[in-house]
């Protein structure tokens, strides 16, 4: 449910974007929507074509950036990508640690017209 408030969310700052701009309709919104995130894109998508009915954002195409996790070594300090049963750094051997790399969920551009 947490998908359908951020879609709220996201015309919500849609349509105060394109008002800013004098624009009288979205035509597109682009998301960065990391996989550790919570968020589901499909998800999302659907909730806000519903929510965007009537609005300057209806019809608008929803394309979403994916951010891989990554991790991020304590010892060398490198980020990288966690292979499957592997938690080692590729640069040093170390253990990484979880990073704020692919929790992010964010509105990355508008395009209006």
């Amino acid at each position: 449910m947490h998908e359908y408030h951020e879609a709220i969310h996201i015309i919500e700052h849609a349509i105060e974007q394109a008002q800013k701009e004098n624009k009288n309709k979205v035509t597109k919104i682009n998301l960065v929507i990391g996989e550790s995130s919570g968020y589901s894109g499909e998800t999302i998508q659907l909730h806000f074509e519903d929510a965007a009915k009537g609005t300057i954002c209806e019809g608008a195409e929803i394309s979403v950036r994916p951010v891989k996790t990554m991790l991020k070594c304590p010892n060398c300090g490198e980020l990288f990508v966690r292979k499957p049963l592997h938690f080692d750094c590729p640069h040093c051997g170390t253990d990484g640690i979880p990073s704020d790399v692919g929790k992010e969920m964010s509105i990355e551009s508008i395009e209006a017209e």
